[in-house]
């Protein structure tokens, strides 16, 4: 089994947030939220397929595992508290924001990302 890189866990993200948004997931989908070719989806998915993050026939959905969940869902809340973060108390704009969040939510530490989270929680109980 490989590692799991940065690029994989966009796609992981990728995956849970079309799955929320649309309910099922295709490669097709995946290629377009990403701006990416299908043969590069194809090989991602593979990967992802490889290492135990999805499932997926020849023809027909993309299914997140169980790990993969976990995953994309500890990536997307450090994308969502980074984002926060930066609009909220930077005043950084939501565009410049979602692109530095993504950015910064490979390399951020688990520990950070809670102490941003409580952060940010009791800045929202004083206001």
């Amino acid at each position: 089994m490989g590692t799991l890189h940065k690029s994989g866990e966009d796609y992981l993200e990728a995956i849970l947030f079309i799955e929320r948004q649309n309910g099922r997931v295709r490669s097709i989908d995946i290629a377009n939220h990403l701006k990416v070719s299908r043969p590069s989806v194809n090989r991602a998915l593979n990967n992802l397929e490889e290492m135990g993050y999805v499932t997926k026939p020849i023809y027909g959905e993309v299914t997140i595992t169980e790990k993969g969940r976990k995953k994309a869902e500890t990536v997307a809340g450090k994308h969502a508290a980074l984002t926060r973060l930066l609009t909220e108390v930077l005043g950084v704009s939501r565009g410049v924001a979602e692109e530095d969040a993504c950015k910064i939510e490979h390399d951020i530490s688990d520990e950070t990302t809670r102490k941003l989270i409580e952060y940010l929680d009791k800045k929202e109980d004083i206001c």
